[in-house]
């Protein structure tokens, strides 16, 4: 699993997705790395596992995001997830099927072999027609999901619930959608229904991995997922291999029948003849799907018993425990919890950031400030008008984007009450530092917004030596006093 940024339960959605897709962009892209390695086997599937996540996180959170992701763009993301399902499903097949050897008789054991072949083949060809998928479309779905994900924090998230409030919510949705899958499989031939449960139990537990490391009982909730996971799985790979060894049986036969017949037609001698008669893999796919059809019936009955027998009642128990904390995270009016520093220069680590210019201008007001902002970057232009009330810390922030015109009638207004900068964005953990370049001064600063007053702030190692010292609250290193 992935690791996860921490103190994202207090953030703004928008903020709180940005640093979630972020550190699984992080993790795609470190795996994507390593699948030029074929010894690490590996690679792919923490590659698979970033990306399904990355994909769980933008769904569950769509209709909660000013900006929701493109349709274009999340097709072109799952259309990746999916290029590697081929070599995986082999993969998963090919280590059940060979812990079935032991039970298998000699005669058996031929179409074992010859299965097992086919599935190699299957999972080479698609593993490495996965790998050159990834390699030429992430470089270009990264890129634009971090883009995205930018515009994102800044576009208005719906209403001002926090990311654990937010979250609260899509875990009650998500559970009651659960309970309703689970109740639909009432035999181990359900696979439609077994299918859509193995899918709710995934997406539950993947929003309760967002937050397991700081909340004890969603890693309680994660393992007992993890388990009906587990099962249900296990049943539809069971389900999924059942189709394809109906076909592999007629396969092996026209196959054998096939090869007999070349034999006689050009009067093969008869020792090579019987040879043969003994390859024929058909007995050893029919003694497969036995198996694994036995498999069913046992993984089902172990479903019944936990799921049907106070599973459910106790994942509910927990999960209300969950909600409870999650509910306490409650903001009605947005407030902007922010950390500065005054640095002797620039870091080195801007060198590969982002950036933005940035032009500010004030508006004529003592006890409320309000500010005008254009912001220009390799996506052109835009426009903000923001109100910021309180001093210190912790300040009350309304922020909208606004038209070019509004901006021009506002601008005049700001004459003597105006600076420039040139914004770096630096995302280090659960935080994103921004780092100002003033344009018209000589003056770096830099800024991180916090989920609470009382969280603590260690500084990166690549910001440290550069601190003079924190600024937080100091009139001087306020912009709206800057721009006087």
């Amino acid at each position: 699993m992935p690791e996860y940024p921490r103190g994202l339960l207090g953030q703004p959605v928008a903020g709180a997705i940005d640093a979630l897709g972020g550190a699984l962009l992080d993790a795609a892209a470190a795996a994507q790395l390593r699948l030029a390695d074929p010894a690490d086997r590996e690679a792919l599937h923490d590659f698979r596992v970033a990306l399904r996540r990355l994909r769980s996180v933008e769904r569950a959170f769509r209709s909660r995001l000013g900006q929701p992701m493109a349709k274009k763009l999340r097709k072109r993301v799952r259309d990746l997830a999916r290029a590697t399902n081929g070599a995986r499903d082999a993969e998963v097949q090919l280590a059940w099927i060979g812990k079935q050897r032991r039970d298998l008789d000699r005669v058996e054991r031929v179409g074992l072999t010859w299965f097992v072949g086919r599935l190699k083949e299957r999972r080479d060809r698609e593993y490495e027609a996965s790998i050159r998928t990834v390699d030429a479309e992430f470089p270009g779905v990264d890129r634009r999901v971090r883009k995205w994900l930018r515009a994102g924090r800044s576009a208005d998230a719906r209403g001002n619930a926090s990311f654990a409030v937010a979250l609260a919510e899509l875990v009650e949705e998500h559970l009651e959608a659960l309970e309703g899958k689970l109740a639909a499989i009432a035999a181990p031939e359900d696979e439609t229904a077994v299918h859509q449960a193995r899918i709710a139990a995934k997406r539950l537990r993947y929003l309760l991995e967002l937050v397991a490391a700081e909340l004890g009982a969603a890693q309680d909730a994660v393992t007992r997922l993890k388990g009906l996971q587990d099962v249900l799985g296990d049943l539809h790979d069971r389900q999924v291999l059942d189709h394809e060894l109906a076909v592999a049986v007629e396969v092996a036969a026209a196959d054998h029948v096939r090869c007999l017949r070349e034999l006689e037609r050009t009067g093969a001698p008869r020792r090579k003849v019987e040879a043969a008669e003994r390859r024929d893999a058909a007995p050893g796919v029919l003694a497969l799907v036995r198996a694994g059809r036995a498999a069913q019936g046992e993984l089902y009955r172990a479903f019944v018993a936990e799921w049907h027998n106070g599973g459910l009642a106790g994942l509910r128990g927990v999960l209300d425990a969950v909600l409870d904390v999650l509910r306490a995270y409650r903001t009605s009016v947005p407030v902007e919890v922010e950390r500065k520093y005054l640095l002797s220069d620039l870091p080195e680590r801007v060198r590969d950031a982002t950036s933005a210019d940035v032009e500010q201008g004030w508006l004529p007001g003592e006890r409320l400030q309000e500010r005008v902002r254009r912001v220009s970057d390799s996506d052109g232009e835009r426009y903000y008008r923001t109100v910021k009330l309180g001093e210190g810390l912790t300040r009350v922030e309304l922020e909208e984007e606004a038209s070019a015109d509004l901006f021009e009638r506002l601008w005049d207004l700001t004459r003597g009450r105006r600076l420039r900068k040139r914004r770096y964005y630096v995302p280090d953990g659960a935080f994103r530092w921004e780092i100002d370049e003033f344009l018209d001064r000589e003056l770096v600063l830099a800024e991180v917004e916090v989920a609470d007053p009382a969280i603590a702030v260690s500084l990166p190692a690549w910001l440290e030596p550069l601190v003079v010292r924190e600024v937080t609250g100091e009139a001087e290193y306020l912009n709206v006093n800057l721009a006087r």
